[in-house]
């Protein structure tokens, strides 16, 4: 998957919009179905479609991951946003943001005027007033999804960084729905509090999943070797630098020509971090009497430091919704 494309946002939004419409419902203590299930139905269908609107728009912060931000880095001059895929984030995090917060209230805006077309002109002004004010609370919610969305491209496709960057979305995307319906389930007018809870408890065990992903693939980056193997170092840097050079690929097939030119024999691991250029070779002398190719028992692309930072800090981000969500759980029971 190239890294350009960024993870749809339909879903998410469409998603976070049930559940918002559902409790704007309980905000309002409607006790009948038909404006509640009116409510519940229109505000995912204009979420998701502003979803749709938003994902071409948001991408990673940098599309080739040879230049990608590492955790704690910073954008220098503007530049590393101007080649983002995201179409908005190419003009940089401030205008970004101001344009999305734009879009979510003009949805907010639309669905007020959607829903109070069922009373006539009247009500769609009224709607139109109410679902900009609707419309905040949308904001922060979506906010953090947004965030999550936008580091996805920074890394190259198919890399253990870009495979959490893509799961954050959706690690994101939980956490947000589980901390709304164990806030909504204390409310006065909740008509399900405990189906809330429930499905509070679902989003959190998601959570709860993701980081332990992201604790597998530290685990698993954190063995890879500091240095390449002791044997046969020559014949690693050679193999290195064809890679490098473009003459064989990280990860396709059609390498093998270049590896035994270098000295190599076989394709061994491929393992792309995502982050950084760098080209570790890791070969091993043959085991047989007789002369012959050194075996390439690993390659690995990218930056180790680079790739742990990337994968701790989204460790540590979604440990951080889980410790905001055991707090909020008993304030909600107390």
């Amino acid at each position: 998957m190239s890294p350009d494309v960024p993870v749809s946002l339909v879903f998410p939004c469409g998603a976070i919009g049930l559940v918002g419409g559902w409790l704007t419902a309980d905000v309002l203590e409607m006790d009948e179905l038909v404006p509640r299930f009116l409510l519940a139905g229109v505000t995912p269908i204009v979420a998701a479609l502003l979803g749709h609107y938003l994902t071409p728009r948001i991408g990673g912060v940098r599309g080739d991951g040879s230049t990608a931000f590492g955790a704690g880095e910073a954008p220098v001059d503007g530049a590393p946003w101007v080649d983002a895929p995201g179409k908005w984030t190419r003009r940089g995090p401030f205008m970004a943001g101001m344009l999305a917060l734009w879009a979510i209230v003009v949805a907010g805006v639309v669905n007020g005027m959607t829903i109070g077309l069922v009373a006539g002109p009247a009500g769609m002004i009224i709607g139109a007033a109410f679902g900009a004010v609707f419309a905040l609370p949308f904001v922060p919610a979506l906010a953090v999804v947004l965030i999550a969305a936008n580091r996805v491209g920074r890394a190259r496709a198919g890399s253990i960084v870009a495979l959490s960057d893509r799961r954050a979305v959706w690690a994101a995307t939980a956490a947000v729905i589980a901390v709304a319906l164990q806030l909504g389930s204390g409310l006065a007018g909740a008509a399900a509090p405990d189906a809330g809870r429930l499905v509070a408890v679902m989003g959190f065990a998601v959570m709860a999943g993701l980081c332990a992903l992201d604790a597998l693939e530290i685990a698993r980056v954190l063995k890879l070797p500091r240095e390449r193997s002791g044997a046969g170092d020559e014949v690693a840097e050679r193999i290195a630098a064809e890679i490098e050079a473009g003459a064989t690929g990280a990860g396709e097939d059609g390498g093998a020509s270049g590896v035994a030119r270098a000295g190599g024999k076989g394709t061994g691991e491929r393992i792309d971090l995502g982050l950084g250029d760098e080209v570790q070779v890791d070969v091993v002398r043959p085991t047989h009497a007789y002369r012959g190719a050194q075996q390439i028992a690993r390659v690995v692309l990218g930056n180790r430091e680079r790739a742990v930072a990337a994968l701790r800090a989204g460790l540590m981000r979604g440990a951080g919704a889980l410790v905001i969500g055991a707090a909020l759980w008993g304030e909600v029971w107390m």
